[in-house]
């Protein structure tokens, strides 16, 4: 589980350092709408769908451990007659 875990934090890591870059990215548009770029544009979207990947496999990470969890909580209770 501590491997689990570990990849969950690289993770969270990971959402972190592309929320900074979407934000850096919006407030220079946000300062200069004139000069917004189709690569601005693809930037910013490139950002937004790395994230989102990102978000999915953690939240996929969580659930996997949360059942995992289960299993391991449920195969310890006594069986019923």
């Amino acid at each position: 589980m501590d491997n689990e875990q570990a990849g969950m934090s690289d993770l969270s890591a990971l959402i972190e350092q592309l929320c900074a870059r979407r934000a850096e990215l919006v407030q220079k548009m946000a300062a200069s709408p004139a000069h917004v770029s189709d690569e601005h544009i693809r930037d910013l979207a490139a950002l937004q769908s790395a994230f989102l990947a990102v978000e999915a496999e953690k939240r996929r990470a969580e659930r996997e451990v949360l059942h995992e969890e289960v299993q391991q909580r449920t195969s310890s209770l006594p069986s019923l007659p």
